[in-house]
């Protein structure tokens, strides 16, 4: 326990102390990874990496000292991958059941039922946002502070249970430390298995007038948890409240498992090169968020998809450029949301800065780049300047104006947003590649549009084009 949290939800920035301790941790994994010789490091940073101002400091001096790269996730995927675990590996009820996982900065919660997730939230509620902010000391110097904090839990998880009518529940998994010391505490045995939410309702009562030295009286209380107990206590309870939980089981699986399986999962697929592959339907719901014309995402998609097989003798990559070009269909209108004039600008910082899921820092800058010039003319090399020398950079130079070449083709083959094209088939002779389109109604402004944005294609590839259509 790094404690990166210390003092980040009051100060906004990360403790010295604590940057300190971190170091010397990764130095330390570091150090194992290489005596067994691990060939792959994932790594993850969660709510006080997500706040702190000071964050991105904090992580050049980790890749600059270990050579690991930490990849900041969301609160929503947080929940996700804590589902993951713990669903991979506990055998689940097939009635309606809840997940809670409470962290230093933020808790958790999602709803399940026969192995579907129906409900999945991050809130931001943590023991040591919670202590700092309200609790301070033990027992706290103010004598409403508990009730203070309560209204706070509150008014943050009723209004998300409400509107976005979460159902009752009886029975939740707790996967955190917390939860695992209050089981501990509540049954005085070091392997609790579960406890009653009535039960919780009475500890917290009685810990909240004591002391540091009568908090450490109790049976079973961790020393490196005194200081938070209390806060970490009645977060669950006010959530166990909220939701009508009367039973607490608790599980060891939480977000570290979910991590593990993805890259299991992603493993033993064989095909699959990037965790970016299993999620392209949340890019598509993420894009929804946006607003996009789903004809046209959808079409986009699709038409990538043709070009990318039909093409294949032209363009040369491997398959697993695929899902790189269908990211960038899916993405490449959200900008819209903001304006429609220079959207492709606007759509490169939402793709930057909106936190989709599973890229890895070069994929999340490689697709926004698709975006950005997805209306665009001819690239000039300074227009790839943002590929970093490396291993891959050669691949990744030679793959991004071929992509390009792709979605600026497929999106004018849709430049009425109707979904009105699809291809038939496709001719690659030595000089010229010949390509069969069939329409829906008229498709004139679609192939004026192909006529305007056809360069880069014919640069990229050395060939002409040309495009035969017909109507349906």
């Amino acid at each position: 326990m790094v404690r990166l949290g210390q003092g980040v939800f009051l100060a906004g920035k990360l403790d010295p102390q604590a940057i300190r301790r971190t170091l010397e941790a990764f130095a330390s994994f570091r150090h194992t990874a290489r005596a067994l010789h691990t060939q792959k490091i994932i790594a993850f940073g969660t709510s006080a990496l997500r706040e702190a101002v000071d964050s991105s400091s904090l992580l050049k001096q980790i890749k600059r000292r270990t050579g690991i790269e930490v990849r900041v996730i969301s609160g929503d995927e947080e929940a996700r991958l804590i589902a993951l675990g713990i669903l991979a590996h506990e055998s689940a009820p097939k009635s309606k059941f809840g997940l809670i996982d409470i962290g230093g900065g933020s808790t958790e919660i999602s709803v399940v039922r026969a192995g579907q997730m129906l409900h999945s939230r991050s809130f931001p509620l943590g023991t040591a946002r919670l202590q700092q902010v309200f609790l301070k000391s033990s027992p706290p110097k103010s004598p409403d502070a508990v009730k203070q904090l309560r209204r706070t839990i509150k008014s943050i998880l009723l209004p998300a249970f409400i509107t976005d009518e979460w159902p009752k529940i009886s029975d939740i998994l707790a996967s955190s430390g917390t939860a695992r010391a209050l089981a501990r505490m509540l049954k005085d045995n070091f392997n609790a298995r579960s406890f009653e939410t009535a039960q919780l309702s009475k500890l917290v009562k009685s810990m909240s007038t004591m002391t540091t030295t009568q908090l450490l009286g109790l049976p079973q209380m961790e020393a490196k948890r005194v200081d938070m107990i209390l806060a970490g206590a009645v977060l669950l309870e006010e959530c166990l409240v909220a939701l009508s939980v009367r039973r607490v089981h608790i599980t060891e699986y939480s977000l570290r498992d979910g991590i593990l399986e993805e890259q299991m999962q992603m493993f033993l697929s064989q095909k699959k090169t990037s965790q970016l592959e299993f999620h392209l339907p949340d890019l598509v719901d993420k894009a929804r968020q946006f607003k996009v014309n789903e004809t046209h995402v959808e079409a986009v998609a699709g038409l990538c998809d043709d070009l990318f097989d039909k093409l294949a003798r032209v363009h040369g990559l491997k398959p697993h450029w695929r899902m790189y070009l269908t990211a960038a269909a899916i993405l490449h209108d959200v900008g819209e949301t903001i304006t429609p004039t220079n959207h492709e600008q606007h759509s490169y910082y939402v793709v930057k800065n909106a936190d989709f899921p599973s890229m890895d820092p070069w994929e999340t800058e490689f697709i926004a780049r698709l975006c950005l010039h997805h209306r665009g003319n001819l690239l000039h090399d300074d227009d790839l300047d943002f590929i970093p020398d490396g291993k891959m950079a050669a691949q990744r130079r030679k793959a991004f104006p071929k992509l390009l070449a792709l979605l600026r083709l497929a999106d004018a083959l849709d430049r009425n947003h109707q979904g009105a094209v699809r291809i038939t088939g496709a001719s690659i002779q030595p000089k010229e590649v010949i390509l069969r389109v069939r329409g829906k109604g008229p498709i004139d402004l679609e192939l004026l549009r192909v006529e305007q944005k056809k360069e880069l294609f014919e640069t990229i590839f050395r060939r002409s084009l040309r495009v035969l259509a017909s109507s349906a």
